[in-house]
């Protein structure tokens, strides 16, 4: 009923304020007692509502995506509230079985999926850029000797970059910290696991995950010590714990590895990563036994990638996307009569909704499937394979 953006988000903020049970005190002037049913024994409205058990999750988790159209300080604002009910509703046996209502339609859960990885990577980078200059400000202000040689104009100029640096941190570290929590206990749900494994999804899903573990050890985001850094909440240990189990959640899925493969995944980075886990006994169990398999697994399927663009690297133009000029595996035609593929098609719209050939307005549901094309891509393919499994043999005859 409702159709503007940030009267939506509102809404989110709201429900937050209200009716969130209280874990650590917010300052707010609302008795707690309004959030609480007294039909029900004084359980929280979130829990007891018929109506909320049914549509809440799957509204919520609609309306983080939706709020990527706010403004970007009001969106982490927005969604670390948004993030904290969603969080709650997962703990509460009353509103589990509403999570999988968003997969229920793709293009909304492609929105939120979406959102959420977007989300993931801005707050990554800000957090990694700006945590090194608020320790190297801190060092110089530490240093009376250096502090001192400097003009009373470049003290307030330190002095004013540190407090923006430091209000940037604040503002992205505490949403980062629950956005990866979020990612790690919707995917133990194996249909919400699945539809990340989406061809339109998977592949920025995994360098996402990458970029990540890229920042945390790579640039040797653990031994970052800033100081006090309990007042940006970062906890770059905890923040590998819960990166690394995501990865050990999807480590077991084919095309995750092959996603993983054709990104250029460094295995070094992998293998840095399983050393660390297991030194600092970040993850158990399964979880760990799964990190472990992944770095031979992507090596595995590197093989299999090679092999496949080596198929596909003299492949005629007409079966390649008209956008990215790779090849295509599910091609379709828009309305324009371009040819492209689905998951190339998705992501553009996303962030688009145009035909990007004549510029006129349009959703996924205009695209159609191209079979004749998908058809001579298939027998293509299958002639190449014959091809080259007929070489293999012939030369282990010779040998």
């Amino acid at each position: 009923m409702i159709r503007n953006y940030n009267l939506r988000a509102k809404l989110g903020d709201t429900l937050f304020a209200l009716y969130l049970p209280e874990t650590k005190p917010r300052h707010r002037d609302i008795p707690q007692s309004i959030a609480l049913d007294p039909t029900k024994g004084g359980q929280s409205y979130l829990l007891s509502d018929v109506e909320a058990q049914e549509t809440l999750a799957p509204s919520l988790l609609l309306l983080y995506g939706e709020v990527e159209h706010t403004g970007s300080y009001d969106q982490k604002s927005h969604r670390a509230k948004i993030s904290s009910l969603l969080k709650y509703l997962w703990e509460s046996k009353e509103h589990r079985p509403a999570f999988q209502k968003i997969t229920q339609n793709k293009d909304s859960f492609i929105k939120f999926a979406n959102g959420i990885i977007n989300e993931t990577n801005d707050l990554i980078s800000t957090v990694m850029e700006k945590l090194p200059k608020i320790k190297s400000t801190q060092e110089q202000m530490a240093n009376a000797a250096e502090w001192g040689r400097l003009t009373e104009e470049e003290q307030t100029d330190a002095t004013s970059r540190l407090e923006d640096d430091e209000r940037e941190v604040k503002s992205a570290l505490p949403l980062c910290n629950k956005t990866l929590q979020m990612f790690g206990y919707l995917n133990t749900d194996e249909v919400i696991r699945g539809l990340f494994l989406l061809p339109e999804l998977c592949p920025r899903l995994v360098n996402m995950l990458i970029h990540v573990l890229g920042k945390l050890i790579g640039s040797r985001g653990l031994d970052l010590k800033v100081e006090n850094p309990e007042q940006y909440e970062f906890r770059p240990k905890e923040m590998l714990r819960d990166l690394c189990a995501i990865f050990a959640l999807f480590s077991s899925e084919d095309v995750f590895q092959l996603e993983c493969a054709k990104s250029g995944c460094d295995l070094k980075l992998l293998k840095n990563a399983v050393k660390t886990c297991q030194k600092l006994n970040l993850l158990t169990g399964e979880s760990i036994i799964a990190f472990e398999s992944l770095p031979d697994l992507v090596e595995q399927a590197s093989l299999s990638v090679a092999d496949d663009e080596a198929l596909e690297a003299d492949a005629p133009d007409e079966f390649l996307d008209e956008i990215l000029s790779i090849f295509m595996k599910d091609p379709v035609i828009l309305p324009s009569g371009h040819y492209v593929d689905r998951a190339t098609i998705t992501q553009h719209l996303l962030n688009d909704p145009i035909d990007p050939f004549n510029r006129k307005e349009m959703t996924i549901d205009d695209v159609k499937p191209a079979v004749e094309l998908k058809a001579r891509i298939d027998a293509w393919l299958q002639e190449k394979r014959t091809a080259r499994l007929l070489a293999e043999t012939t030369i282990s005859k010779d040998t």
